[in-house]
């Protein structure tokens, strides 16, 4: 997902105590807790004694048999490395781990970072207690404003645009106005922003700061870096449109991208939830750019329902993934089939065209000329060449029903 491989500054807390005093029991229950926040978590042990990294007969452990002082074995998902040395420093090891909110330490009672110890198994201190602590200490020792240039690298803005927030001309007088404007009057806002002849630069520069200027109000809330940069991983979203259609940096769609800006729509793993208080409903948006895989879609209704609580009960969705005709058009399988099931589709509405524009990219006149390099560009092609469209449904999901 967006918030990756990216360097940062985890916080540091260790587990410390005597030899079969609970130490290893402690981390695993912070480990599991802080993890369920939403927290990313790095754990590193120190062993008094030196200890076998491999087991017998494996190729790594054959390697360093044979004579290697290192070995390191990787797949598409994960990496372990062995390497012979003397004197490791702690910091050599966390700096593994840049994007980690905080690094749990077992052991090193000598080393200076803040810990935990243990004395006796039977006596643990309360766990979620102690997360409750680490949590604090996370959020306390980040800065209380975003950087501009942490938050285009953790949305993975391409260095085009990040090169065009960081040249555009906007004196912090000038942002502070329309900042005001923005929130005071949204309507009034727009109004004055669309008649910018570089509205897709302003836009794209004005954005990134309100968001920036955002994060304490997401921290003030518990709500975790990674659904924050994920949220705001849309502006990268509609840069990319916006290259695409316009062939200049900047972002289109700043009406919808304005809705983040005002808490009004979180992105929890590959969907975002815009939560309606009057009607009690949750509004299901689709955003671009990753598969719809159905376990994937599965994790984030499971967030969904612990973010936003139970006074919500109800999903709906709007879109053309929910049109009936797809039925005809996909193999039973198909995640897009997956994900339509999981609602009661109420209605229809035809003629829409925004299946044509979602699948192709774009709304061609001339149908002749759309592409058909996936199976589902040439399902959609060979119904829209007959007249017809896919339209778009809307369904519901009673959470009273879950």
């Amino acid at each position: 997902m967006v918030y990756q491989n990216i360097a940062g500054h985890p916080v540091l807390f260790g587990i410390a105590g005597e030899k079969n005093s609970g130490k290893t029991t402690l981390m695993e229950s912070l480990i599991r807790i802080l993890t369920g926040r939403g927290f990313q978590v790095a754990a590193i042990k120190h062993d008094g004694h030196d200890f076998e990294a491999d087991r017998e007969g494996t190729d790594s452990w054959r390697h360093y048999q044979a004579g290697a002082y290192a070995s390191a074995v990787f797949s598409s998902g994960k990496y372990q490395l062995v390497k012979n040395q003397r004197g490791t420093k702690l910091e050599e090891l966390t700096a593994f781990f840049p994007e980690a909110d905080v690094i749990l330490i077992e052991g090193m009672k000598d080393a200076d970072h803040e810990k935990y110890w243990c004395c006796d198994p039977k006596e643990l201190p309360d766990a979620e207690k102690l997360a409750d602590r680490i949590e604090k200490k996370i959020r306390k020792e980040r800065s209380q404003m975003m950087e501009l240039e942490t938050l285009m690298e953790k949305i993975q803005l391409p260095e085009e645009g990040r090169n065009c927030a960081g040249s555009f001309p906007m004196t912090e007088t000038v942002y502070q106005n329309w900042k005001n404007l923005f929130y005071e009057d949204t309507k009034t806002f727009f109004e004055e922003a669309d008649k910018r002849t570089d509205k897709e630069q302003f836009y794209l520069c004005l954005y990134l700061r309100l968001a920036c200027d955002l994060y304490p109000a997401f921290m003030e809330k518990g709500i975790s870096d990674r659904v924050y940069f994920d949220t705001f991983y849309d502006l990268t979203i509609w840069y990319r449109r916006c290259m695409k259609t316009k062939g200049i940096p900047g972002i289109v769609e700043e009406r919808w991208l304005s809705l983040p800006l005002q808490m009004k729509i979180f992105r929890l793993g590959r969907l975002q939830f815009e939560p309606d208080p009057e009607n009690k409903v949750l509004h299901v948006h689709i955003p671009e750019g990753e598969p719809l895989l159905d376990e994937e879609c599965g994790k984030s209704f499971a967030e969904a329902d612990r973010f936003f609580g139970p006074e919500y009960t109800m999903y709906d969705c709007e879109s053309w993934l929910l049109s009936p005709k797809l039925q005809k058009l996909l193999k039973p399988q198909s995640n897009i089939l997956k994900f339509q099931n999981r609602f009661e589709v109420e209605k229809i509405i035809y003629p829409f065209r925004q299946a044509e524009e979602r699948v192709f990219g774009e709304i061609r006149e001339d149908k002749e000329n759309y592409p058909e390099q996936t199976s589902l560009q040439r399902a959609v092609k060979q119904l829209v060449m007959t007249g017809e469209d896919v339209g778009i449904g809307y369904g519901v999901i009673d959470r009273n029903k879950l």
